[in-house]
């Protein structure tokens, strides 16, 4: 055997188990994923998005009220320095 037949036939060899390796590995994971519940899945997915959802929710509304608590409690200081006397406001 000629040494350039040789260099062709351990390249092929090496090319056919790169294609041999990358197919099995493509089977074993689709194999993986077709064993999954995927509706279960989903369901949890849309579960997590609904939980982000409702604490993104809570955030803003907690950060409005913070604001809703700062103005009544001005207004309210207001009220108190009109009822002393000390501010001179008309109604």
């Amino acid at each position: 055997m000629s040494e350039s037949s040789v260099v062709a036939t351990e390249t092929a060899t090496a090319v056919a188990g790169k294609v041999t390796t990358y197919t099995g590995t493509g089977v074993t994971l689709v194999s993986w994923a077709a064993t999954w519940d995927w509706g279960f899945l989903v369901g949890v997915g849309i579960g997590l998005a609904g939980l982000i959802i409702s604490f993104m929710n809570f955030l803003s509304n907690r950060q409005f009220q913070k604001r809703k608590d700062q103005r009544e409690q001005e207004i309210h200081e207001l009220e108190k320095r009109k009822l002393n006397g000390e501010c001179y406001v008309k109604d």
